[in-house]
């Protein structure tokens, strides 16, 4: 019943935001109305948008919303003007986090002629297909990219771009912030800071961990374990692990990973019962329902970085667009208890930037196609846009400018894990950010313009 009364609260409030955005869309002629206009008419065309990434195995519990995210996405520009008039359709497959699937997926996308773009989900893939990218030209978009991904052995930026700051850089914004005293005091830790990594071992986990992010945060003021530690996804025990880090004076464990990671080291805090626990802190993905559900109350207190706005933040028009168009398709039609979970359980992370990142590849395909002409489209012609992209996609719900080599976000927030006011006086968990917005420090290995030397 409590579950039932939360959610009726929730979709009367959110419907009611909805909708002076919805009438804003009265005469748009095209898509989205902040869309760059078209010079060229593409009515009755059809317009692939390609992408793939692990659908049924570790990172499920973020991706899967993912496709319903585009899915509502595509449909609503489809009957809002299409874009440029062409009617956007997806084609994706589930790689399962298979390295031969990944492989696979891309060889089937790039050879068809129109896949100026293609859109991957992980650092893993990123990576696989730095090289590839490049040598056939295509670009490649990747929602949160490792700087091996992005710029190489060497430093050079490639032919993919991601969305959020790179993982150093964010861990660089958390150091900033957590250095502040009056920061420490209103996320409740006690002491100087020192951090303690806790990942997974692959190159997602690793990637925050790095000669350049424990220079520049003890730089700050915050000391960083020399010894980070890493554990498989299914480990049972990662009390052991905590433990070492706290011997050697950790009170934050840092963690880049996401859904079942957060989730299991809080709750591994909570259950080991220590007088003076740690906090724990990580990367974007640590922001997300999918912790809070995996990990209940004891997620609460998780700080991490926010390079978006949240679903909380009404008063932005593109949050009030996805959550009408939400509460549309997937909330107002569910009938049970079970139905209505699974609805929220796709109020997350990868629904909300699956729709700021259709908008940033439609506005990217309009500038292109305005300079090269629909003949002249191909994924160089792709590229030299983006080169020099600047935009807030969704009105700001995420920013972008990649401009002078860059190949990730520079911009952040700090935000956390909390319980939020209701309009009923009830109390639910959300996410808030704690910060405005940051600059992020660049802290790429090669070439990082705020490593100290």
């Amino acid at each position: 019943m409590r579950l039932k009364v939360l959610v009726v609260v929730i979709i009367l409030t959110l419907v009611a935001a909805s909708l002076p955005f919805a009438n804003a869309q009265d005469g748009a002629s095209s898509g989205l109305p902040w869309w760059t206009a078209c010079e060229e008419d593409l009515t009755g065309q059809t317009i692939n948008f390609y992408h793939f990434g692990d659908l049924s195995a570790r990172y499920a519990f973020i991706t899967v919303p993912l496709v319903s995210g585009f899915t509502d996405a595509a449909s609503y520009i489809n009957a809002n003007g299409g874009l440029c008039g062409a009617t956007i359709e997806q084609v994706y497959e589930d790689t399962a986090n298979e390295v031969e699937r990944a492989q696979a997926s891309w060889d089937k996308f790039s050879a068809e002629e129109d896949a100026y773009s293609i859109f991957v989900y992980n650092s893993n893939d990123g990576e696989l297909l730095r090289d590839q990218a490049g040598e056939q030209e295509i670009v490649l978009f990747n929602a949160a990219a490792s700087e091996k991904a992005l710029y190489g052995e060497d430093g050079e930026p490639g032919w993919q771009f991601s969305f959020i700051p790179l993982y150093t850089d964010q861990l660089g914004a958390f150091c900033d912030y957590i250095a502040v005293p009056e920061n420490r005091e209103a996320v409740g830790l006690e002491g100087d800071p020192v951090i303690g990594h806790l990942s997974w071992p692959d190159a997602f986990g690793r990637s925050s961990a790095t000669p350049a992010t424990e220079a520049y945060c003890e730089s700050v003021g915050v000391q960083v374990v020399d010894t980070p530690q890493f554990f498989l996804p299914d480990t049972a025990d990662l009390s052991p692990l905590v433990t070492a880090l706290t011997e050697e004076g950790a009170n934050i464990i840092y963690t880049t990973t996401l859904a079942t990671g957060p989730a299991n080291i809080a709750k591994t805090i909570k259950a080991m019962d220590m007088e003076n626990p740690p906090m724990v802190a990580g990367v974007n993905w640590v922001l997300d329902t999918s912790v809070i559900g995996l990990g209940g109350e004891d997620a609460f207190g998780i700080v991490g970085n926010l390079p978006y706005l949240w679903w909380d933040e009404l008063e932005n028009p593109g949050i009030q667009l996805i959550t009408g168009q939400w509460v549309q398709n997937h909330f107002s039609q569910a009938t049970d208890e079970a139905s209505t979970r699974q609805a929220l359980g796709l109020r997350n992370i990868a629904y909300l930037n699956a729709w700021a990142s259709l908008d940033l590849w439609g506005e990217a395909y309009i500038r292109t196609m305005n300079r090269v002409g629909a003949d002249g489209m191909s994924g160089a012609a792709f590229y030299e846009t983006l080169r020099d992209f600047q935009y807030d996609a969704l009105q700001g719900i995420l920013r972008v400018d990649w401009a002078d080599g860059q190949r990730a976000g520079q911009v952040t927030r700090i935000g956390a894990i909390q319980l939020v006011d209701r309009p009923d006086g009830t109390r639910a968990p959300g996410i808030l950010p704690l910060s405005d917005w940051l600059d992020a420090p660049d802290l790429r290995a090669i070439g990082g313009a705020d490593v100290p030397q």
